[in-house]
């Protein structure tokens, strides 16, 4: 046992400064952590849009359609800045990017509410930026839903009587979101995964600069400390879990703290759930480097990913509308549970016993990566390199003849 703990230790010292002498590792896990939760707060700032210019057409001209515009005006969201005479004036005003919605108004409008049927508005929004269309939708809906409920009194009145204003009336109280804000419903979400793809790409270049110097060195890494497979697997890890103290702090407690994100969880509380979150995402990079060849390839391989894994938490779709295989790979992946975990704490001050769940969850993937990254190591990384150790010694210059043919030169 003390020989193991001792060959953890070394695994982890040489790893340490492995770290913090490759300058492209240093960026994955320092520079990216520190930039990219400011740049994606810095895009969705400000998170709610008021007074989103906006203009009617209305060809109803009745005191029905004046008093729908007049409320529509009178809305937080939207202000009307102007009334077109036809369709064609208003698309010109949106094109001068005097406005940035339409509403029009038909004819019909006051005729078919005033027969008892169904009136129709409808909305024409630029959609380069969401927030206006959700402004513009948020207050059309709010004042047409207002105004039907306002009629239906004046219809029930003389056979209830005293009746209230609305029959049903609906309050909206946003909780944990209170600004109702997209940034603070979607960043919780990303935080996570931020910290989880830099791990990986961190994990996967530090493993391809170990092959890039195997094939300098005769299949020997000059870097390499020689320990048993679990003490290499869990040195590696305890490194990455020092290293992600003050990323995880930083990311997960000050930026939310910054931009005025929601901000109810105990810090104790969060750096409980990222320790197996770290765990896990460590063990899960210790995995997948078996299809790392070369620094560059981090890049290909797990780059892309996160567009996978940011839908994979429901931020965009619930999972409990996805199909049984989706659900089921996004149940293999750390930031799955961690960014619902992280935002149930977050936006809704769950402790966490009351996100117990999403913590054991992690806690078993720490268990599975284990196992995967234990056989990766086991069975596919050391035969490999024993079997470069082989060719070198018949011929010293192979793999760096290989490694020239693989890049196109002769």
């Amino acid at each position: 046992m003390k020989q193991w703990l001792l060959e953890i230790y070394r695994v982890w010292w040489r790893e340490f400064r492995l770290v913090l002498r490759d300058e492209g590792v240093v960026i994955f896990f320092f520079a990216v952590c520190a930039v990219y939760p400011i740049l994606y707060s810095l895009i969705y700032n400000t998170e709610v849009e008021r007074d989103e210019p906006i203009v009617v057409v209305d060809d109803c001209r009745t005191q029905l359609s004046r008093q729908l515009t007049r409320n529509i005006d009178a809305t937080p969201e939207v202000m009307v800045v102007g009334m077109a005479a036809n369709m064609q004036e208003a698309r010109e005003l949106m094109h001068r990017k005097k406005c940035y919605g339409i509403v029009y108004i038909p004819r019909d409008f006051s005729q078919r509410i005033n027969s008892r049927q169904q009136g129709h508005v409808s909305v024409y929004s630029d959609m380069s930026v969401m927030f206006r269309y959700k402004n513009m939708l948020m207050a059309i809906t709010n004042v047409t839903q207002a105004m039907g409920g306002e009629m239906m009194h004046h219809t029930v009145e003389p056979v209830m009587g005293n009746a209230p204003a609305t029959i049903i009336e609906s309050r909206q109280v946003p909780i944990g979101n209170t600004a109702m804000g997209l940034a603070s419903a979607v960043l919780l979400f990303v935080l996570p995964l931020v910290i989880q793809q830099s791990m990986l790409l961190g994990i996967g270049m530090l493993h391809g600069g170990s092959i890039e110097r195997r094939r300098k060195n005769r299949g020997y890494d000059p870097m390499e400390e020689r320990a048993s497979v679990s003490a290499t697997i869990i040195g590696k890890m305890m490194c990455h879990q020092v290293v992600y103290v003050l990323p995880v702090i930083y990311v997960l407690y000050f930026t939310p703290m910054m931009f005025d994100f929601p901000l109810n969880a105990h810090l104790i509380d969060t750096l409980a759930l990222a320790v197996p979150f770290i765990i896990a995402v460590s063990f899960m990079g210790q995995t997948l480097q078996a299809f790392v060849n070369e620094r560059e390839s981090v890049f290909m391989l797990f780059a892309f990913t996160s567009v996978f894994f940011i839908f994979f938490t429901g931020v965009s779709w619930p999972r409990y509308e996805m199909s049984r295989f989706w659900y089921t790979i996004g149940d293999c992946v750390p930031s799955t549970w961690m960014s619902n975990g992280y935002v149930l704490m977050q936006s809704g001050g769950a402790s966490l016993s009351q996100i117990a769940h999403p913590f054991k969850m992690l806690w078993l993937q720490c268990g599975v990566f284990f196992v995967l990254a234990y056989a990766v190591e086991h069975f596919v990384s050391r035969p490999r390199y024993r079997q470069w150790q082989r060719k070198s010694e018949d011929d010293p210059e192979a793999l760096l003849r290989n490694d020239l043919l693989k890049n196109g030169a002769d």
